[in-house]
């Protein structure tokens, strides 16, 4: 069992994204750790390099176990739900932690897409079903249609794109019995609790390999340089006199300029890792050359 252990733990060093006996991924210290959850725009050091997939994918399954796991017990064992038998674990959460423990780093994935897009989507839903409350059974099937398109509508608007927000208008636009019981208080219960513990739960363990979330309310846009150039053509149109053409000018310089360091030293650090890894694997495969070289003396 020791063999096989020592063994695994050989191969995990051997993965790329390690460096002796650290894995790269995981967290430098706890304050490393607390630091990542201010999100990737804030945090100061190198962003780590992902997990191998076959790492990633069982820490993905795990995590995600986990955070239905918890709306299970909440479901089975809270009082006040269990007593009046209200709804708790709803489906969209399963899709939900799809994005939030697979692609962490996907935009759709963020705490703003997450809870933003699943309270607008419970809003819609609710009032798709009380247009349609009194509308003849023939023509009840609209109201998830319809609740679906706007959510997916608003959702644009707001730039809160969140997928399974569509299944929760869905829902609610349908209105099953056990949604019934909640009525009005669908989007406050239990909507906005289930998202609020996914985006927890995700924060809590997503950190622990990677850094989570990419940004909390403000998404990051990576301008490209001709964006700046153009951008600077129009304000020039608006603009008058040529002090303000020259100082539009000169900004949309040093914002090309700026990005383009950016770039080159994103390039540098991720060239750097590699030659790194690089170099470990030569030391490893030079010692390996010397003790063959030696078994044949010894003999």
């Amino acid at each position: 069992m020791n063999f096989v252990l020592r063994r695994f733990v050989q191969w995990v060093k051997s993965l790329p994204g390690t460096r002796g006996h650290r894995m790269l991924w995981l967290p430098r210290s706890a304050s490393d750790y607390m630091l990542r959850m201010r999100g990737a725009q804030h945090y100061k050091h190198d962003i780590p390099s992902p997990p191998p997939v076959l790492i990633w994918s069982i820490f993905s399954a795990v995590t995600s176990f986990i955070s239905i796991m918890t709306l299970g017990l909440i479901h089975k064992y809270g009082s006040a739900i269990h007593n009046h038998n209200l709804p708790f674990a709803i489906a969209p959460a399963g899709a939900s932690a799809v994005l939030i423990f697979a692609v962490p780093a996907s935009p759709l994935a963020q705490p703003r897409n997450v809870i933003v897009g699943h309270i607008i989507a419970a809003l819609v839903g609710t009032f798709a079903h009380a247009l349609f409350l009194h509308v003849e059974d023939s023509l009840r099937w609209l109201s998830g249609a319809l609740a679906v398109s706007v959510a997916i509508g608003l959702m644009g608007l707001t730039n809160c794109y969140h997928p399974p927000a569509g299944a929760t208008a869905f829902i609610g636009g349908y209105f099953g019995p056990d949604i019934e019981r909640v009525g009005w208080w669908y989007p406050l219960f239990p909507v906005l609790p289930v998202a609020l513990i996914m985006v927890g739960i995700g924060l809590i363990l997503n950190n622990m390999c990677r850094v989570y979330p990419v940004y909390w309310f403000t998404p990051v846009h990576v301008r490209r340089p001709h964006d700046s150039i153009e951008a600077g053509a129009k304000a020039e149109d608006v603009e008058t006199g040529p002090e303000s053409n020259a100082s539009n000018a000169e900004n949309d310089v040093n914002d090309e300029t700026g990005n383009e360091m950016e770039a080159e030293m994103a390039w540098l650090r991720a060239r750097v890792r590699e030659l790194e890894r690089e170099t470990h694997v030569l030391r490893h495969d030079h010692r390996i050359s010397q003790i063959r070289t030696a078994i044949p003396d010894i003999a």
